[in-house]
């Protein structure tokens, strides 16, 4: 019976995917092509920030050691993701709780945290080093446990009691040189801890594979990164190029993809190292998405000394509205952006570094008079 079954599932989903894959060749959308210049006169303005909490650490309560990113929930309490860490602030930026818990058991990690989606009244932790999901409710309370069959490199979202998740396809490495190549992640959909599903969506993403004497090793140079405008749209990048796609988790389907003209930002050249690492000549275009009331921000690898960081902005409809620089300081490090930031309101959420190298979270107010409604 079980071979029956397994015979079964193979079969209807070797038929799903020749369906997606028929219907995805039909109805893939071309890319929307925006100009360098968007349609607000008043583009190019530095917007005021008002401060109104910064967090730092207290002692014997938490410290920031290097945040990978700051989540926002819809209640305005944040939550700072470290490796081994995920810490929760009310909205005033008093602290909550550590939720990470170390360990084997149901609820616990071993290994790094590698993903938080906050979402509407759930938060799904995640690590692809230990292919385990654990959902929890606002308060850290255990929701679900799963320790899947299947691998995961990536959770895009959770929708309709199902994972939406992407996975590797792998090329073998050939000759033994180095190079700066493309792999293939390959959108999968989940509603088990046995099975998923392939759709027909690849997302390119850029490695850097480097070979000296008997070693070998690769590097990440594109960055995947999502962010939600509800629980059902997705929007994503993958590409270390300008490029924003706006992803459908009903239809499962990739219903938008949008970029815009961009003069590329060159990388400075970094000292020899023992082991030898192949970078590209340009950083990538985009650093992070966020949402700002109906429009997304495209938070862009464009830093001015005196004005800042460039953002644009684009409608749902991937039209390219408007963009400004905010006047944020000190967010690089070793000529890498480092600004992990959220938007929540009239919010902004960055954790920034200090002239003292200490790290803290600063949230503000974004005053802009300048935006236009187009």
């Amino acid at each position: 019976m079980k071979e029956k079954h397994s015979l079964f599932w193979h079969i209807t989903i070797f038929v799903l995917f020749i369906f997606w894959a028929t219907v995805f060749a039909s109805q893939e959308k071309a890319i929307i092509e925006n100009p360098e210049k968007p349609l607000n006169k008043n583009a190019g303005r530095v917007i005021q920030l008002k401060e109104v909490i910064r967090v730092k650490d207290e002692e014997g309560k938490f410290y920031f050691s290097g945040p990978w990113d700051i989540v926002v929930a819809r209640d305005g309490s944040f939550f700072i993701h470290e490796p081994n860490k995920i810490y929760k602030f009310d909205a005033n930026g008093k602290f909550v709780k550590n939720f990470y818990k170390k360990g084997e058991g149901p609820g616990e990690l071993n290994q790094n945290l590698t993903e938080i989606i906050v979402r509407e009244d759930n938060i799904i932790l995640a690590s692809s080093n230990m292919y385990k999901i654990i959902r929890l409710d606002m308060r850290g309370n255990l929701i679900e446990d799963i320790r899947p069959e299947w691998k995961f490199s990536t959770v895009v979202g959770y929708y309709n009691g199902k994972y939406f998740l992407t996975q590797y396809e792998r090329k073998s490495l050939g000759k033994k040189i180095s190079e700066i190549r493309e792999e293939n992640l390959r959108l999968v959909v989940a509603s088990d801890e046995r099975e998923i599903t392939p759709t027909p969506y690849i997302f390119p993403v850029t490695v850097s594979i480097n070979v000296w004497g008997r070693g070998i090793s690769s590097a990440s140079i594109s960055r995947f990164q999502r962010v939600d405008e509800d629980q059902r749209y997705v929007y994503l990048f993958h590409t270390p190029e300008y490029l924003v796609k706006l992803l459908d988790l009903e239809k499962i389907e990739v219903i938008r993809s949008f970029r815009r003209k961009y003069d590329r930002v060159k990388r400075i050249p970094l000292k020899e190292s023992k082991i030898p690492l192949l970078m590209p000549k340009f950083h990538n275009d985009i650093y992070r998405l966020a949402i700002h009331k109906n429009n997304l921000w495209v938070i862009t690898s464009t830093v001015d000394k005196e004005k800042g960081i460039l953002v644009d902005v684009f409608n749902r409809e991937g039209k390219y509205l408007d963009n400004f620089y905010l006047p944020l300081r000190n967010i690089k490090r070793n000529d890498h952006l480092y600004a992990p930031m959220a938007v929540y309101k009239d919010f902004l959420y960055v954790i920034e570094i200090g002239e003292d190298e200490l790290i803290s979270v600063a949230k503000y107010e974004i005053h802009d008079e300048g935006s236009s409604s187009s």
